[in-house]
């Protein structure tokens, strides 16, 4: 199997990398539709159930909501997802740029070094997002559901992982910086 060039494993990655991409600037432009249509004259979202779905359990609150989700509330919690919606798309956009290179045959550019140095920043800002975005809605449903016996506690939990991946990816980034180094003397001797 070839994995650079033309018709090959990159080139159909670059395509698959150029699908996602558009699917997810439509997902992000209905999704802005769909909040100015909520601000301007949507429905007011009232109180009657709340569902939170884990792997293998769901939870489903149908008692002890006291009041109906806010606009501000709502938004508040919109602008989160669409931050952690944006940093997805930065790392796609420039997972795109890179396998059009490796289509290209030409991996070991500083381009790239800097364009996996930004994914590797990336996926460091979305573990912190993420972990801001869970506490928040820890933080919300502990103050907004309130069942006899049951106490709910927000709970703040870094996501280790996120940040130690893009720690190795943004080392990554240095070594393909130092290969485009390396490439760029070859080119320069032949």
């Amino acid at each position: 199997m070839k994995y650079l060039g033309k018709k090959s494993a990159s080139s159909v990655l670059k395509v698959v990398l150029d699908l996602t991409w558009y699917l997810g600037l439509a997902g992000v432009v209905l999704l802005m539709l769909f909040q100015v249509y909520f601000m301007v004259g949507g429905p007011e979202l009232i109180p009657g159930s709340l569902q939170i779905e884990t792997p293998g359990l769901v939870f489903r609150f149908t008692d002890g909501l006291p009041e109906p989700v806010t606009r501000t509330k709502f938004v508040v919690g919109f602008i989160l997802v669409l931050l952690l919606l944006a940093v997805g798309l930065l790392v796609i956009y420039q997972l795109r740029k890179i396998f059009a290179t490796l289509a290209g045959r030409t991996p070991f550019t500083k381009e790239n070094a800097r364009r996996i140095r930004i994914i590797g920043i990336a996926v460091i800002a979305g573990a912190l997002l993420n972990t801001i975005v869970y506490f928040m809605l820890g933080l919300y449903i502990s103050n907004f559901v309130q069942l006899p016996g049951v106490e709910l506690i927000a709970n703040l939990k870094v996501d280790f992982g996120g940040i130690f991946l893009g720690a190795v990816i943004i080392i990554l980034a240095e070594v393909f910086r130092y290969g485009a180094c390396l490439q760029e003397e070859q080119d320069l001797t032949v």
